[in-house]
């Protein structure tokens, strides 16, 4: 296991770390390196530690801050995802409601197919009455003279 060797504080501090975490440990390194910075004034008056622990302090109050920002942000999330579902259910039974129309007209529309070929059958039939009674009127006529 490979090791980095950095300063804090004057002290030289060697890190045991896994090869693909390298990169990520130096980040995490020079984010600390930056928060002992605020604390450069306390230098030489008070103990290493307690910048050390002021600085993991530092560290806690900010990884607080983020969790109740990620909290609240994951609710808002939250919050709109429910809404789109809600959107998302009123357009589905929206499709249903029209489906269902559709099914209907389409039923009234076969009706009135079906009323509209049977008139035609009876137009047809009167049709062909009438055209009888047209020849039997001609027939008698060419009868009579």
């Amino acid at each position: 296991m490979p090791t980095l060797k950095t300063e804090i504080l004057g002290s030289l501090v060697e890190i045991n770390y896994e090869e693909e975490e390298k990169d990520k440990l130096i980040k995490i390194i020079e984010k600390f390196n930056d928060r002992l910075l605020d604390f450069k004034n306390l230098e030489g008056k008070v103990s290493d530690n307690k910048i050390l622990f002021l600085t993991a302090l530092k560290a806690e109050d900010e990884i607080f801050d983020f969790t109740n920002k990620s909290k609240s942000s994951l609710k808002e999330v939250e919050d709109i995802y429910k809404k789109q579902i809600e959107k998302i259910n009123n357009l589905n039974q929206e499709i249903i409601e029209l489906k269902d129309k559709i099914n209907e007209l389409n039923a009234k529309n076969n009706e009135l197919q079906n009323l509209n070929s049977k008139a035609f059958d009876e137009l047809d039939l009167i049709e062909k009455q009438l055209n009888g009674l047209t020849n039997k009127i001609i027939s008698q006529n060419n009868n009579y003279d």
